[in-house]
């Protein structure tokens, strides 16, 4: 004759005690492995975004040249060259070389970083200009990233002080002046600093096109000591 054995209500309380410290470990286990996967996504993600403003930032600030037009019916007239630059703390407008993929477009552009609605763009034309509105439909926009507080310059001049070390005559500014100054050269290297809404921070930091210690680029007047 045979005995069926019924759990008791100890045992059936253990058995469900052990399952719930089973479910929760695995509940546990698999929020950690969200939570990582959404921090890899959000990593990758980030790189990803990098990578591309890296590539456009340096397509300009590796590449930019000095580029002076003529504004007046003369072109031997010097008081009508105008170059094209414009440098301080938050604007840099500048000319640099870029691939030719159409002989009608040439192998210049003229480009500027604005900052507007917390986005970041790089805004273009292949030809000169002095306001964009005189562009009319000849200028095209990039964004190069979304949710920015601010994006900062500085530029890097060498001075005509013969007398100082060769590292104190290197000169971090916040300004590239030509108006007044005369200048028709560009800065040796850009710094750029881009700062996200979320506290993060990135700089970049290019040597411009044929700047090196024993070359410069076009016509060049190094900073005399008044005006350091």
């Amino acid at each position: 004759m045979s005995h069926r054995r019924h759990f008791t209500f100890l045992e059936l309380a253990i058995a469900v005690a052990i399952m719930l410290m089973v479910t929760l470990a695995l509940f546990a286990y698999s929020q950690g492995v969200a939570r990582s996967w959404t921090k890899i996504i959000g990593e990758k993600n980030r790189f990803q975004e990098l990578l591309e403003m890296d590539r456009a930032i340096d397509a300009v600030l590796a590449n930019v040249v000095p580029f002076t037009w003529n504004t007046g019916e003369d072109i031997t007239d010097e008081d009508s060259k105008f170059p094209f630059i414009v440098a301080d703390s938050h604007t840099l407008r500048v000319a640099y070389l870029h691939d030719l993929h159409d002989p009608v477009e040439g192998a210049l552009r003229f480009a500027e970083f604005v900052v507007q609605d917390e986005n970041l763009y790089l805004t273009y034309s292949d030809r000169p200009f002095y306001q964009w509105s005189d562009l009319g439909g000849r200028t095209q926009t990039v964004l190069l990233a979304e949710q920015i507080r601010q994006v900062t310059f500085c530029y890097l001049d060498w001075s005509a002080v013969e007398d100082d070390d060769w590292e104190d005559r290197l000169l971090w500014l916040d300004e590239w002046e030509t108006e007044d100054s005369g200048r028709e050269d560009v800065p040796l290297a850009i710094q750029m600093t881009v700062e996200w809404t979320n506290g993060r921070t990135e700089s970049w930091y290019r040597r411009t096109m044929g700047n090196s210690y024993r070359e410069r680029y076009g016509k060049w007047t190094p900073l005399d000591e008044d005006n350091r």
